[in-house]
């Protein structure tokens, strides 16, 4: 069985936000979001895998171990998103979703802007007035971010990235609903989001984590920095996605060598349970929680 699964080709989104690195890194045009190895029904990538090529949502409950699927994107903004919320696996089901709900984190991989959760308590009608006047923006915490600043995006928070090169890890859910687009004229999900919004004041910083040691309710992440002629072992109990975002790197087990280099990702099996990295640069582990 293989130790390593890698995407046989790119799986690439076209957005009318896009920014400029993505398309160049990864070709393309218009390229806002790279999903990486993802296990997702809606847009599952393609691997090779025991000498064939599948999607990933076809083998995942074999390579996974049990463990719930996560999804892992690259976002490119070159202007603002839509203002977004989430549901939780309980408002999903109460809403009647196919999709579980969705809790996500943001890893700034370059100076970037974002919005997160409400500046003060708000109440539904403030809100929705608001939306109306074009003024959701003035509701808001805006926060610039440094490269390698990471925040936890719960459900039931709205959220939007303004711009910036964006690690994204959630549980494996395509849930969004968008309540605002600054007068843009698409559509908006305003019936179900209202459901679920938690319209507290939201304190930004209490989301903020250290990219060392990043955790969720439903994954964890972590930063390694990798220097020449050092190999560190990483432990693997459940499985792993291996993301390159400086350099390059090097991942060995078993007698098995593949390299990776920048915005590229490796899926780690659950069969795999000791592997090395080694290389020069940086990249983020994602793994989920038991």
């Amino acid at each position: 069985m293989e130790h390593f699964i890698l995407q046989v080709e790119e799986n690439l989104v076209e957005k009318p936000w896009a920014g400029n690195f993505l398309s160049k890194v990864k070709g393309g045009v218009s390229i806002g979001e790279s999903w990486e190895i993802s296990p997702h029904p809606k847009r599952p990538s393609l691997v090779e895998y025991k000498g064939r090529i599948v999607k990933m949502s076809e083998i995942f409950d074999e390579v996974s171990g049990g463990y719930e699927p996560l999804l892992v994107k690259f976002i490119d903004a070159g202007e603002k998103l839509s203002v977004q919320v989430h549901p939780s696996d309980e408002d999903a089901k109460r809403l009647g979703e196919k999709d579980r709900g969705k809790e996500e984190a943001w890893v700034a991989l370059d100076k970037a802007e974002m919005m997160i959760g409400f500046s003060k308590d708000v109440s539904r009608e403030e809100f929705l007035k608001a939306v109306e006047d074009l003024e959701v923006e003035n509701l808001l915490n805006r926060i610039e971010c440094n490269k390698y600043d990471s925040y936890i995006i719960p459900p039931k928070t709205v959220h939007a990235i303004c711009r910036g090169l964006i690690y994204e890890i959630s549980t494996c859910s395509d849930i969004t609903y968008r309540v605002y687009d600054y007068g843009r004229g698409r559509e908006l999900h305003l019936e179900k989001a209202i459901e679920v919004i938690d319209f507290r004041k939201c304190d930004p910083n209490s989301l903020k984590r250290d990219v060392t040691k990043l955790e969720g309710e439903n994954f964890y992440v972590r930063l390694l920095r990798l220097s020449k002629n050092v190999v560190r072992e990483v432990k693997n109990d459940s499985y792993a996605y291996v993301s390159c975002v400086e350099g390059f790197v090097e991942l060995s087990t078993y007698g098995e060598v593949i390299k990776i280099g920048e915005f590229k990702t490796a899926f780690v099996p659950n069969n795999t349970e000791v592997f090395t990295v080694s290389g020069s640069g940086a990249i983020l582990i994602a793994k989920p929680k038991a």
